[in-house]
């Protein structure tokens, strides 16, 4: 269903150059995603990070031109899901960037609370809530028992990176992409009831 196509009746370039463009945007992405489902991210760490990034392309895709990405998207939640620990929550170490390869924090470190936001985010929009619950609400769990009581949420490893190699803290994402996350659990939950 091309629910969005209307509003390019605005737009300075004809709906065919746009249809185009964005089949040309999405066999792209399509053409790097990794066989385990991933997609490599070069600003965040790392693989969670873009296949929340690859998980929105393919569902906007989906929404605009009215393709059918689902092998795609449940090849994304085959990766992700693959990677959530016992605590609910996934905890990718920056080593990915470097080794290019998912490294998962080491096991006596908690799960984070920014990739476990992306990879909810990630899941929501490749359409797991549609198919089980439960790791979402898993998910969930872990960020509302990881929120300190000042309501912030803990400054933990390292989210950011540029270059492979250049480590950032971005110190805003420990609150912003935990509530983002939450609230389109409530919303993708409100969708399956």
């Amino acid at each position: 269903v091309r629910t969005n196509m209307k509003g390019w009746s605005h737009s300075r370039f004809s709906k065919s150059k746009l249809e185009s463009v964005l089949h040309r945007g999405l066999n792209f992405i399509k053409s790097i995603q990794k066989a385990d489902g991933s997609w490599y991210g070069s600003w965040g760490v790392c693989f969670t990070y873009a296949t929340w990034f690859g998980c929105e392309a393919l569902a906007a895709c989906d929404q605009v031109l009215g393709t059918k990405n689902d092998r795609c998207l449940a090849k994304a939640c085959e990766f992700l899901l693959s990677h959530q620990r016992p605590d609910g929550g996934w905890g990718e170490s920056y080593l990915s960037c470097e080794l290019k390869k998912y490294s998962q924090l080491p096991s006596g470190d908690p799960s984070h609370v920014v990739n476990t936001a992306w990879a909810m985010l990630a899941l929501i929009k490749a359409g797991q809530h549609h198919r089980d619950l439960a790791p979402l609400h898993k998910a969930a769990q872990f960020l509302l028992s990881a929120q300190m009581p000042c309501g912030d949420w803990p400054q933990q490893h390292i989210s950011g990176v540029f270059n492979r190699n250049c480590m950032i803290t971005y110190a805003n994402y420990r609150n912003i992409f935990p509530l983002w996350a939450l609230g389109e659990y409530k919303h993708a939950l409100s969708e399956t009831s």
